[in-house]
């Protein structure tokens, strides 16, 4: 089912998946002066997994394309395509309840940022892909925060800010929910083991800030080492996805 969404939306020659008798073949600009099937096997195992980062961007919790062992050369100029195929995840269902016309307008936006990762990745955007990747794995805080740290790190690098010590805040139309800045609630989340237990969180209760929750209220109140107090609304897991997720797709878009 997933290779059949992408044979219908990637159409263009910089990224291409089409169905011949039943079988799904990748092809794309990455591939076009590769001069053997070895070397395509190899591209393609490396961008793969960015690729199913971007398709988790569009189907959220999509089971993961693998490559098959099929090259199919397609013309004398070397064109290539890497044949894909379905992993052995359960198969998922969906129930789509938006309009056609607002459907149609997720597709396109989402084929635009496989355009901007195509485009990128020809060049030389290593953090773009790694950002992909992270976004393509199992979810978990360490892979949501490592995927957080490529962006912060890049914006940073963006705005002339090499020193970590000195990175600045994303942008607020990136990390606005609701009317809230969540960026400090995906973080703390993300690293507080008083906040998302100690089998979960990024550090451990010892070298966590404690964090009691707020009487009648979502928050909790979190106490640093020099004694200041913050509230903070914490995120699941599941929440904290989607939100990297929006600031993923702001990211990319801003390339």
């Amino acid at each position: 089912m997933i290779l059949q969404i992408l044979a219908s939306l990637l159409l263009e020659d910089w990224c291409k998946v089409t169905e011949e008798n039943g079988e799904y073949y990748w092809s794309s600009s990455f591939f076009e002066t590769l001069p053997n099937g070895l070397e395509v096997a190899n591209k393609a195992n490396q961008y793969l997994p960015a690729l199913n980062g971007l398709v988790e961007l569009h189907i959220a919790y999509a089971p993961k394309i693998v490559r098959g062992t099929k090259i199919f050369f397609t013309n004398e100029a070397g064109g290539t395509g890497a044949y894909l195929e379905g992993s052995a995840r359960l198969p998922i269902s969906y129930n789509i309840s938006i309009s056609e016309e607002e459907l149609k307008q997720r597709q396109q936006k989402w084929v635009s940022l496989v355009e901007v990762w195509t485009k990128q990745t020809v060049g030389t955007s290593d953090a773009l892909n790694n950002a992909l990747t992270h976004f393509g794995e199992e979810i978990t805080w360490n892979s949501l925060y490592n995927l957080y740290e490529i962006i912060k790190q890049d914006y940073n690098l963006s705005q002339g800010i090499t020193n970590s010590r000195n990175y600045v805040l994303l942008p607020e139309q990136w990390t606005i929910i609701n009317e809230k800045n969540r960026e400090k609630d995906f973080t703390e989340s993300a690293n507080n083991a008083y906040i998302s237990g100690i089998t979960s969180a990024r550090h451990s209760l010892a070298t966590s800030d404690r964090a009691e929750k707020v009487e009648g209220s979502a928050y909790v109140e979190v106490t640093r080492n020099n004694g200041r107090k913050e509230h903070i609304l914490p995120m699941s897991l599941r929440e904290a996805r989607d939100f990297v997720a929006y600031i993923l797709v702001q990211w990319i878009a801003s390339k």
